[in-house]
């Protein structure tokens, strides 16, 4: 066999289907009874509600590519006008994000000093240092204010981290290229816009997703990988022959031997750990128990009035900085985002809690939850109705934190496994969090498999 791929989550999925449309020989093995990790859709009574992430932005070529081939192209749907509307939470109000430089000037959701001080970041100088945290960076760029509400709150919904701790380099590293290139975001910004760029985030896209949710696109690979997918085959050992033509040699927990010239490993960091203790050295177990998960929960509320709320319900949902005294992340609405996702005249909506602030809340029981999230939602949006649904979805290993130190890790990570011949470590845990990256560098694995 050429290739087993440890792992059944996107990455795995998606490196097992690059992999046999390059020609080559794969098995994926998955040791739940389900593919595709944490994407995974359940609709109830009309109501769509996604356990992981809640849909890719359309401006990864590999992602689309991938739809292309899997015969998806038609079963897009694009977020809706009203998402364009996001918000923050400020001072316990919920303010509107603006959307560009005029509606930046006029809006309230940065104070008058902190505005004067935004304009001022082409004229700070470069950093010098070769880590910096994602807060740091920005209170160096922009000021103390717009770091700590807008970046923070950036952060809050890709990583549910905490912007202190994470690594600038790791986390955005347009963001890095563009101070290093240009020497100030406002000139790189400029410059790109003239190329057709996007902003320090990274290109610009809409927020998409499948007519029947996420899990269309892991039903479709689980398909199109038909018998090369193994559910319910968890990994026991895995051995390494280097005089051999297959040097590995994969244990299942059912004592059954396969033998590979090439592993891709796509599991958690603490899997890989767990199965190459005996193989890696310290500093890479090391680099490897470095990458924290903290625990994220999700919990969806739907209500079948149009306005179950005081605050009105339209938009892509709101952000909690960490500044603000709450203990929920965000939520998003999703009835708004994805029409499609509720019965008309109602409302959906996912909140965000635990993550690197407040991993605690993944022992809550659901029924404290549920009361944390109804005095969170009275709070900020005003009114507390009965909810109509409410699912939980727990995520005990949640999204990876690329702390300060993660290049580096890296580094070695990447040192160690070029010791072993076909050996590739892949997944969410390394080089990007989101689903395109994830498939972006599945396809990039799947390319470079000897």
């Amino acid at each position: 066999m050429d290739v087993i791929v440890i792992g059944g989550g996107i990455s795995g999925l998606a490196v097992g289907f690059f992999a046999r449309q390059n020609g080559t020989s794969v098995l994926v093995l998955e040791e739940s009874t389900q593919a595709g990790g944490k994407i995974r859709t359940d609709w109830q009574d009309g109501f769509c509600c996604e356990w992981g992430p809640q849909g890719f932005l359309d401006n990864v070529p590999e992602t689309l590519e991938l739809v292309r081939l899997l015969g998806l192209e038609n079963r897009l749907v694009k977020a809706g006008q009203a998402a364009a509307d996001r918000f923050i939470l400020r001072n316990g109000k919920l303010r509107k994000v603006p959307l560009s430089p005029p509606a930046f000037l006029v809006s309230d959701v940065v104070s008058l000093p902190g505005k004067l001080r935004v304009l001022a970041e082409p004229f700070m100088p470069r950093g010098r240092a070769e880590d910096e945290s994602v807060l740091d960076f920005a209170r160096r760029r922009i000021g103390r204010e717009a770091a700590e509400v807008l970046v923070d709150a950036m952060v809050t919904g890709v990583f549910a981290g905490r912007a202190a701790e994470l690594s600038l380099p790791a986390t955005f590293p347009k963001m890095a290229m563009m101070e290093r290139t240009y020497g100030s975001l406002t000139r790189a910004m400029l410059a790109l816009r003239k190329k057709g760029g996007g902003g320090p985030a990274g290109p610009g896209g809409t927020l998409t997703t499948f007519v029947s949710g996420m899990q269309e696109l892991t039903d479709r690979l689980v398909a199109a990988l038909g018998p090369d997918l193994r559910l319910q085959s968890p990994v026991a050992a895995v051995q390494y022959r280097e005089s051999t033509a297959s040097p590995w040699v994969v244990k299942l927990a059912n004592g059954e031997e396969l033998s590979a010239r090439n592993v891709v490993v796509t599991v958690p960091p603490p899997k890989v750990s767990a199965l190459f203790s005996h193989l890696f050295p310290p500093k890479a177990l090391e680099a490897l128990g470095e990458i924290p998960m903290p625990p994220v929960v999700v919990v969806m509320t739907a209500y079948k009035s149009p306005q179950p709320f005081a605050h009105p319900l339209s938009g892509f949902g709101f952000l909690v900085p960490s500044r603000e005294p709450r203990q929920i992340l965000g939520t998003l609405f999703c009835h708004s985002i994805f029409p499609n996702q509720a019965p008309a005249g109602t409302v959906l909506l996912r909140t965000i809690l635990g993550g690197a602030r407040q991993p605690e809340v993944i022992a809550f029981s659901d029924e404290e939850l549920l009361r944390l999230v109804r005095r969170e939602l009275h709070a900020i949006l005003g009114g507390d109705s009965d909810p109509d649904l409410v699912r939980v979805f727990r995520h005990p290993e949640g999204i990876p934190q690329y702390t300060l130190g993660h290049p580096k890790r890296l580094a070695v990570l990447d040192e160690t496994a070029s010791r072993f011949r076909g050996l590739y470590l892949t997944g969410n845990a390394y080089r990007g969090v989101a689903v395109n990256a994830c498939i972006a560098e599945a396809k990039k694995v799947a390319a470079s498999l000897r």
